[in-house]
């Protein structure tokens, strides 16, 4: 089964997902014991892949450095009122290693779901974290020089970024994973990229997982990078020697993972404009962080501005998202029009769209990934009945496989400068054409847009919103000539489908 063109990923939080469905089905499951009808339901909603955030063995260290942690505690105890001990695990993102989590049914489990999601015509995405493990990860004894290592005396100088794997009287020092602009992440360990070893160790991995799953969506993808790394470990690490010695590592990682497995799927979390170089190194898709914040901000001109450069390879190959397990509930960074012209233009975009697990349900409590349970929230049917509609709509082929056409608009009369409010693309096949409006601003804005004559011309048109309950007759031969005209209320959009009829 391929991968289909412009795919459409729901990210589930794996341990909590799982322990929610154990309890409405009132009997403990593990991975391969997800009902069929709970796949088909997610198949149904017009997904392409399923993103399981947080499959691997935890870490005891890390869950333990967690529940001690007063910013994290005060973080889950915000979220749950009746917080618990046994609510607080490990970070998904501090891995012990890449077997599958014991809770979830070990890799035996993950296989068999794969299998039952392939056959329901969804694939399977899982996490690699390339920048670190937890400090609990066997390769610490094993391999230490797999990893970034210090001195006794950075340990003492700098006790947040680096640690202490040995004892006072032998110390084995060790530096924390980190980004060049934050201290150290404590429950994690820093690995070195400038080891052989380690390099072919991380490929392997990636093999492994690649035979129980279709793609990998990869944290922090940029700090593996060779500039990003001499950016936060200067000499300690980076010598013109290893500069020279070592081509990034995605370059040879997915060169080799892709001669043995051609479709498997590289995904890469990324910031720092990075995005472009990853896609350079061959990742199929990247963060549109940019995009995102975009959106948010209501910054329409940015996002025109930045869409009409072209879609090359590069928007082609961006996942876009207005709310994933890092960023705040769209139901809170948005309000609920915005919210619901910026999931238009996300979904209606070339490139892949990324959708949160409580996003369709309009949930507005963001769950920290060290929490095993989530509150209870009320569903916003107004949301969830948009969201239902939009991607069934959105996973119809012409927004796949179909021709996508970005338009220029026009100012309704001379001195009204509203035109600039409005993001307007169109979807077409053989016999459907599709026109997405939206205007992107808290304004009452006007525009004119001239459509295409091979689409409109000596037609009578009848334009049927999708997303609402309005019809409009237009003749085809003034919307390729004069254009047509749009009046339109902040933040509201239109998904026209054309019902043609030759004059």
């Amino acid at each position: 089964m391929k991968w289909r063109s412009n795919p459409i990923v729901y990210e589930i939080n794996t341990r909590i997902w799982l322990k929610d469905i154990s309890n409405k089905y009132k009997t403990k499951m593990d991975l391969a014991d997800v009902p069929d009808e709970v796949i088909s339901d997610i198949k149904n909603l017009g997904f392409d892949a399923i993103w399981l955030m947080g499959v691997w063995e935890p870490s005891i260290t890390g869950r333990e450095i967690a529940a001690s942690h007063p910013g994290l505690i005060s973080d889950f105890k915000n979220t749950l009122n009746d917080l618990k001990s046994e609510d607080i695990v490990s970070s998904p993102y501090a891995i012990k290693n890449y077997n599958v989590s014991k809770i979830l049914g070990g890799d035996d489990s993950l296989i068999k779901f794969r299998e039952k999601i392939n056959k329901a015509g969804l694939k399977l995405v899982v996490d690699f974290v390339p920048n670190h493990t937890a400090i609990d990860h066997p390769w610490i004894k094993e391999h230490p020089e797999y990893y970034v290592r210090g001195n006794y005396s950075d340990y003492i100088r700098d006790s947040a970024n680096f640690f202490n794997a040995g004892t006072e009287s032998e110390p084995k020092i060790f530096a924390h994973g980190k980004d060049p602009y934050y201290p150290g992440w404590t429950d994690t360990a820093q690995l070195n990229y400038f080891n052989g070893g380690l390099r072919q160790a991380m490929i392997e991995v990636i093999k492994k997982i690649a035979k129980m799953s279709d793609g990998i969506r990869c944290d922090m993808a940029m700090l593996i990078m060779k500039g990003i790394q001499y950016q936060i470990w200067g000499d300690r690490l980076f010598t013109e020697k290893d500069s020279n010695e070592y081509d990034e590592f995605w370059s040879e990682a997915i060169k080799e993972i892709k001669s043995e497995y051609p479709d498997f799927m590289f995904i890469a979390e990324a910031y720092w404009m990075k995005e472009g170089p990853l896609q350079d190194l061959g990742f199929d898709y990247t963060y549109d962080k940019a995009l995102y914040d975009w959106l948010k901000n209501g910054e329409v001109k940015e996002i025109y501005s930045y869409i009409s450069k072209g879609f090359d390879e590069y928007q082609k190959r961006c996942i876009r998202f207005i709310e994933n397990h890092d960023e705040e509930r769209a139901g809170k960074a948005f309000g609920t029009e915005h919210q619901k012209s910026a999931l238009l233009a996300i979904l209606s975009l070339p490139g892949a769209t990324l959708i949160h697990e409580g996003e369709i349900e309009g949930k507005k409590i963001k769950v920290p990934v060290q929490l095993a349970r989530r509150p209870q929230e009320n569903i916003n049917e107004n949301i969830k009945n948009y969201y239902l509609n939009l991607l069934n709509i959105t996973s119809q082929d012409e927004f796949h496989n179909g021709k996508y056409r970005l338009y220029r608009q026009r100012s309704a009369w001379e001195g009204n400068y509203t035109y600039t409010n409005f993001l307007i693309w169109s979807w077409s096949s053989k016999d459907n054409f599709y026109l997405i409006v939206i205007n992107f601003s808290p304004f009452r804005s006007q525009c004119y847009v001239t459509l295409p004559s091979e689409e409109v011309d000596n037609q009578n048109c009848t334009l049927v919103d999708m997303l609402g309950s309005n019809i409009y007759e237009r003749d085809g031969c003034v919307l390729c000539r004069q254009g047509l005209y749009l009046d339109m209320q902040p933040w509201t959009r239109h998904l026209f489908k054309f019902e043609r009829e030759e004059q």
